[in-house]
């Protein structure tokens, strides 16, 4: 096939991403490139050429700098870099062995071995659509639990499309800049962005949707491009340990002792292989081996393409073994990690394990809810069909519509014009349970960034009194960012633990009390694909303790005859049904009273208060809502 069929081909080979994919290439700015040591006369030559020429573009024509000022910082300059010099580079890519075994090719990657020359707004928020309100007394401290969760810190977030708008510029140069080399920038490629986010999330445990946002700005990558990144990046993530399973069939020291940027590249490249169909497979070769090559060496770059390579000759071969215990099965079949999958399978059986883990790994739906007070779904349908998008209305909230096509819904000028928020379906839910009427007041306890507590505000014709509380005091914007778009002014901000709540607010003072609490978040997986890998089986008994803290301490802010509404985006029993059943059991005052679902009518229970929404069932997050009412 001649190169030009080759580009063609590339061009056209990203699923879900348009037709103008380039191919990658480039060079990994965080890994710098470094001189080859040098020794004797060559190095003082060296040393005394770089510094002349260092005098010669800091302090040539500068009037301000005296000669003795200009010979003394020349002088430091040469020691330095004759210092540099005698000291020698050192690899960027080489790390200490783990283990003595090597990979099945003729060299260890972990070796020291000789580095490649080439590694190398919004507007301000106008504050008075959101009050803020002030704190009766101090808060007192929270309750900490032994994991390290926290009130309103971990509760997972749905994460949204990346912002894929490049920083608008770069800082102010310094009076001194003009005296420095103009730096060059760089362009990074959509694998070598998905690289950089995938070896952080690998050697720093950060968050890769976070990461994967700051570097999708930072690359300045195409529409197209930003959206092959995001893919790579999350499908990674997501069939990781699927992805280890083939590759240990093929690397004799395993995927695990390799260095963390050669593991994450091998298994980005495996994943377009084998789940990218419209990604040429000698295309994810040929560019797994030239980013070797550039952030390696070339013993790297021939292990990745021997791999990659005798994967492929295997094709339809290489496949899980049908006869491995069930759970071990699923896990790895649909990589989940596998004391999970036990724990479903014991909940809810093993079909709907197997049905969970499946839908844990497709895309998440777009999916908004419409702004009541602005306009009624049908119109809001019609309006988003006019400009070009395919929509249906939602089967789970009346509010709620799915959008199959359009791109970033944050984008469009109805969206700007507060005509609709993006939201899940499942949690749309929520302020239904709620039942708020105009004139009430209301407490959400955990209030950002705001969702939730912007639709119980347009659920009470924004009449009334709500309190959006939130522990850290800069998500306080993103509630006042909702407010004001959507036209709200019914809602107070405020800025405290909700373990703390009714020290703040006087007993039975609310009509309504939503706690969306902090939990595990293994209902918004496919949302968040690293949370699977970064949970242990103790998170979910320890988060439990602090829910049933948090319910028992703002049970007591709700008026006779009022409404406390508890809900979680996990699937876990033990933070959900059971919680519920706990603080029933200790507080007599409050029932358990059912809301209607029509949707859920012909979908099965696990029983116990509240309803369990699982990720399989709709194509939204796993959520579970109970409402329980205070006795008159």
């Amino acid at each position: 096939m001649s190169e030009k069929n080759e580009k063609d081909n590339e061009k056209k080979g990203v699923r879900m991403f348009g037709s103008s994919s380039k191919p990658s290439g480039g060079f990994d700015p965080n890994a710098a490139a470094k001189p080859k040591p040098k020794s004797g006369n060559a190095a003082k030559k060296s040393s005394s050429n770089q510094a002349s020429d260092s005098r010669k573009k800091s302090f040539t024509g500068k009037s301000s700098f005296s000669r003795s000022n200009a010979s003394g910082a020349a002088k430091r300059i040469e020691a330095k870099a004759a210092g540099k010099s005698k000291a020698g580079a050192k690899p960027s890519f080489a790390s200490k062995p783990s283990s003595t075994s090597k990979p099945k090719s003729s060299f260890d990657p972990n070796s020291n071995a000789k580095p490649s020359r080439n590694s190398v707004a919004k507007s301000p928020t106008n504050s008075a659509a959101v009050r803020t309100s002030t704190p009766k007394t101090q808060p007192a401290p929270s309750m900490k639990p032994q994991s390290s969760a926290k009130a309103n810190v971990n509760k997972p977030v749905a994460s949204s499309t990346p912002n894929r708008t490049a920083p608008s510029s770069r800082d102010a140069k310094s009076a001194n800049a003009e005296q420095a080399p103009r730096r060059r920038k760089v362009q990074l490629t959509a694998r070598e962005a998905a690289l950089n986010v995938l070896t952080g999330v690998e050697e720093n445990a950060a968050y890769s949707n976070l990461l994967l946002n700051r570097t999708l700005q930072q690359a300045e990558l195409s529409p197209a491009d930003a959206g092959l990144a995001t893919e790579l990046v999350y499908g990674t993530i997501a069939r990781q340990a699927t992805l280890d399973y083939f590759l240990n069939q093929f690397i004799k020291s395993e995927v695990k002792r390799l260095n963390p940027w050669v593991r994450s590249l091998a298994r980005m490249s495996l994943y377009q292989i084998r789940y990218l169909d419209r990604i040429p497979a000698h295309a994810a070769v040929n560019e797994a081996v030239e980013i070797a090559k550039k952030r390696g060496h070339q013993g790297i770059a021939s292990m990745i393409n021997g791999v990659l390579r005798s994967i492929l000759r295997e094709g339809d071969n290489l496949s899980i073994p049908e006869d491995l215990p069930t759970a071990e099965r699923i896990a790895l079949q649909h990589s989940h990690p596998q004391w999970l999958v036990e724990r479903w399978m014991t909940q809810y059986g093993e079909e709907t394990a197997e049905a969970v883990c499946v839908a844990n790994n497709q895309p998440p739906k777009v999916s908004i809810r419409v702004n009541t007070l602005r306009a009624d779904r049908d119109e809001l349908m019609r309006e988003l069909e006019q400009e070009g998008h395919i929509v249906t209305a939602s089967p789970l909230s009346a509010s709620g519509i799915i959008v199959e096509s359009g791109g970033n819904m944050a984008n469009d000028h109805l969206y700007r014009d507060g005509r609709f928020s993006i939201q899940d379906e499942s949690s749309m839910l929520v302020a239904e349970a709620l039942s708020a009427e105009p004139g009430m007041s209301v407490l959400d306890c955990c209030a950002a960034p705001g969702g939730k507590t912007a639709h119980i505000a347009e659920k009470m014709g924004n009449k009334g009194r709500i309190v959006a509380n939130d522990l850290h005091e800069h998500k306080q914007r993103l509630i006042v960012e909702q407010a004001e778009r959507l036209g709200l002014t019914c809602i107070e901000s405020s800025v405290g633990d909700a373990m703390a709540l009714n020290q703040q607010f006087e007993p039975a003072s609310f009509d309504r009390v939503l706690l969306d609490a902090p939990c595990s978040g293994f209902g918004v997986i496919r949302r968040k694909p690293d949370l699977r890998w970064a949970k242990t089986p103790d998170d979910a008994a320890a988060i439990a303790r602090l829910q049933r803290q948090m319910l028992s301490s703002v049970a007591e802010l709700v008026k006779p005859g009022g409404l406390l509404v508890y809900s979680t985006c996990t699937i876990e029993r033990e933070e959900n049904q059971r919680a519920v059943a706990e603080f029933l059991r200790d507080h007599a005052e409050f029932i358990a009273e059912p809301f209607e679902v029509p949707a859920l009518e012909q979908q099965p229970q696990v029983g116990g208060a509240g309803v369990q929404i699982l990720p399989n069932q709709f194509g939204s997050d796993g959520f579970y809502i109970a409402r329980l009412r205070r006795r008159g």
